[in-house]
């Protein structure tokens, strides 16, 4: 039978056992919490890794890829599986290995390379432009075991970049002034031309209103431009006025597009401005010739043509006078015409004179312009020959115009006579005109400008031929309008043809 002290001392044994016990169990479920944390933490790291834009690799220190997360697969195109286990120097070009050693020499030292720009080879066999950022990794001892690696596919982003300057290049070379600005009509950016063209500098302008550039009364104009663009429109070659530093008026051509973001939201403005002033200024001052023209021509032709309708009335009895009153009429009202079709030859420019096509004679009209001509030039022998009777599809009154005009040249550039040959051949369903003459042809040099406005051949012999220098000028939009072209063949003393095709009516 134990004593009571023993009984005390194997009471207290079991307490301390007891006591030791529940230690070490608490030690173990903090073990097992510690555990658990740094799995969910893992899982954590790992889901962040798994499901980051960057390519996250890394590898022992002989190079050979220890793990490889989804974005390095889409960014190079291989799987875990292709890549784990292998050298990193599957990825890298051949010109590019050098920077491998370069790169763990420098991670011993223990610094840290951050946005390394360099290229790296797609499954594909493809360069792609990369930023990397390496960083060792350490065992417990702060050992250098490994080498992590985030990799980031720039090339986009250099794709972008370059865009980017080749835009600007282009902004800044433009000989048109490129502004833009933002929904509240403020400015944030303004080229150089804009700088030529308004007289303000890049820092007079931007972060200032746009209606620094407006004249008052067109202030208007701003709201409703930014109305349409913010329903997605464009605007192109609106015509205005702007304020120039100095405070001069200037004619501007607006060029004006919205500027989106991704999603397609309209968050600015961008406006191509032209100085048209020039244009201006010209168009104003033809116009004033035009008219000046039009006033002393057409006031001596009516009392022409009031003369010969007076004279016509009373000598119905003298038949020769009666005939040649009766085709100088015919002439004043040509040159009515003629006159009519000067003043608006602004309207071959812009594409609307009107062409009134019809299906008429050819033969009987080139009989009656050569009739025309003799009358007024008669030491010249005009010849026509034609393959029969033909028609054409045509404006009779224009191609009556550029027929008398060829004729009219080749008498007056012809001063010493000779024979004018007129001939109509049919080819498949053209009629092909040809106009010749025998006088004193036209160098290769002025052939080149012979169909411009107001250019006339120059040369000691031709000083004294009249004429403004329209006249084939309007021939060839004439013909133009009609889908064919005036063509020339020429030599220096030996004469000139033009020639030029109409559809035949079949």
């Amino acid at each position: 039978m134990m004593d009571s002290k023993e009984t005390i001392r194997k009471i207290k044994d079991f307490e301390r056992k007891e006591s030791a016990l529940e230690l070490d169990n608490r030690e173990l479920r903090n073990l097992i919490s510690v555990l658990k944390q740094a799995e969910e933490k893992s899982a954590v790291l790992n889901s962040i890794i798994e499901s980051s834009d960057d390519g996250i690799v890394s590898k022992d220190l002989n190079g050979t890829i220890t793990s490889w997360n989804n974005s390095a697969e889409r960014i190079f195109g291989y799987n875990a599986k292709e890549m784990i286990g292998h050298s990193i120097l599957k990825l890298i070009p051949k010109h590019l290995h050098e920077e491998e050693p370069k790169i763990i020499a420098q991670l011993k030292r223990g610094i840290r390379v951050d946005h390394f720009e360099t290229q790296r080879m797609h499954k594909d066999g493809r360069l792609i432009d990369v930023s990397l950022t390496i960083s060792p990794v350490f065992d417990g001892n702060k050992n250098i075991i490994g080498i992590s690696k985030i990799v980031r596919d720039m090339t986009l982003h250099r794709k972008a970049e370059v865009d980017g300057k080749r835009l600007m290049a282009i902004v800044e070379t433009s000989d048109d002034a490129i502004i833009s600005k933002d929904l509240n009509s403020i400015i944030t950016s303004w080229n150089e031309s804009a700088e030529r063209i308004f007289g303000f500098s890049a820092k007079d302008m931007i972060g200032q209103s746009i209606l620094k550039i407006i004249p008052e009364e067109r202030h208007k104009e701003e709201p409703e431009i930014l109305g349409k663009l913010l329903k997605g429109e464009r605007i192109d070659h609106f015509e205005t006025e702007r304020l120039k530093k100095d405070g001069s008026l200037i004619c501007v051509s607006l060029t004006i597009s919205p500027i989106k973001n991704s999603s397609g939201k309209v968050i600015g403005v961008s406006k191509i401005a032209r100085d048209i002033t020039d244009r201006k200024l010209i168009e104003q001052k033809k116009g004033e010739f035009l008219a000046f023209v039009s006033h002393e021509l057409k006031t001596p032709l009516t009392s022409l043509k009031s003369y010969i309708q007076v004279a016509l009335q009373k000598t119905s009895d003298i038949i020769f006078l009666r005939k040649a009153l009766t085709r100088a009429e015919v002439q004043v009202s040509k040159m009515e015409a003629m006159i009519k079709d000067f003043l608006n030859i602004s309207r071959f420019e812009e594409g609307n004179l009107e062409i009134k096509k019809s299906e008429f004679s050819l033969s009987a009209l080139i009989e009656e312009c050569i009739e025309d001509a003799r009358f007024s030039h008669s030491s010249h022998a005009i010849v026509y020959r034609e393959p029969g009777k033909i028609s054409v599809v045509a404006d009779r009154e224009k191609i009556s115009m550029v027929l008398t005009n060829l004729i009219s040249n080749a008498q007056k550039y012809s001063p010493n006579g000779g024979t004018i040959q007129i001939t109509s051949e049919i080819s498949n369903d053209a009629i092909r005109i040809k106009i010749s003459d025998e006088g004193i042809g036209i160098s290769m040099s002025d052939q080149k400008k012979l169909f411009q406005k107001f250019t006339r051949i120059s040369t000691e012999k031709t000083k004294s031929i009249p004429g403004f220098g329209i006249g084939l000028y309007l021939v060839s939009n004439i013909l133009k309008l009609h889908d064919s072209e005036i063509s020339i063949e020429s030599e220096l003393g030996k004469g000139t043809t033009f020639f030029f095709e109409l559809k035949a009516s079949l």
